[in-house]
């Protein structure tokens, strides 16, 4: 039984806290909008780490051995409905995962193959570059495309959709910007969790994030990010797994403009808090490509 509960949680982790987050987390000043008629291409590669496990905040666990590396591919298109600035996006992810230690019970648990993609619509309420403001809404849709085999414990896909609304806000003071950004995501069952076949259900989960970040020259630029999320209980069959998020997050990003039309950012991303799940070390970097 013990064995059982820790494979669930390997499980729900991965897919609560990762795969169908891809979308959750923003980068600074993604919400100032592009002009009119711009078309993008970015990629994202993330490589996660991780091996202490908590519960409840409390640590439980310091061999639980999580590696991930993912791949986010993003076209962008930027235009115009009447006075408002909109923008369409898809993301499409892919990568491998593998988890082990004594904490699964030595077993190697692994997957690999695309995940969930994700379709947006973004609509900027304020679009005004002369004085440095912008705010939007966006609105994500993750549909259940992604690899998922319910006989393996770890799984690329969710085997279910998840919706997102969030609402973005950047000031500009001359070098110096402030971000805010906040999101709510709801998610409907699994029925097909694990061998067993049963329900999944999570609760909904709650996201604010703020970024500071400053222009060094006028093609790099410097930035503190912070995350905080909270909610997402999971029930299994109704009963409830008292695995709720309370998880908050820091971030180092850099940002360097190579030509009018290329631009790349690094990132690191350290778990402060995890209230249940595993802390996790990130390193990204996005490459973006505009014509």
């Amino acid at each position: 039984m013990k064995k059982l509960v820790i494979t669930w949680f390997i499980s729900t982790f991965l897919i609560a806290n990762v795969l169908c987050g891809v979308a959750s987390a923003n980068d600074p000043r993604d919400y100032i909008a592009a002009p009119e008629g711009t078309r993008a291409t970015i990629f994202y590669f993330k490589h996660i780490t991780g091996n202490q496990r908590y519960a409840k905040g409390d640590k439980v666990g310091t061999d639980t051995n999580l590696s991930m590396n993912l791949g986010i591919f993003r076209p962008v298109y930027y235009t115009k409905i009447g006075s408002f600035t909109v923008a369409g996006n898809l993301l499409l992810p892919f990568g491998d995962a593998s988890l082990d230690g004594k904490d699964v019970g030595g077993v190697q648990n692994s997957t690999s193959g695309l995940g969930d993609p994700t379709a947006a619509a973004g609509l900027w309420f304020i679009d005004n570059p002369k004085s440095q403001t912008w705010l939007g809404v966006t609105q994500y849709a993750t549909m259940p495309l992604g690899e998922y085999n319910n006989i393996k414990n770890l799984n690329m896909g969710s085997n279910r959709w998840a919706y997102k609304t969030e609402l973005g806000f950047v000031k500009g003071f001359g070098k110096l910007y402030f971000d805010i950004y906040g999101n709510v995501e709801f998610y409907t069952d699994n029925n097909n969790y694990t061998i067993a076949k049963s329900t999944l259900e999570q609760d909904p989960v709650y996201c604010v994030e703020g970024h500071i970040s400053y222009d060094i020259t006028k093609d790099f630029f410097a930035s503190v990010d912070y995350y905080y999320s909270r909610g997402g209980e999971t029930a299994v069959q109704g009963i409830k797994n008292q695995d709720e998020k309370n998880d908050h997050a820091a971030q180092l990003s850099f940002h360097y403009m190579l030509t009018p039309s290329n631009s790349i950012l690094l990132q690191y991303k350290n778990d402060l808090k995890v209230e249940n799940g595993i802390k996790t070390n990130t390193f990204g970097i996005r490459y973006a490509y505009f014509f």
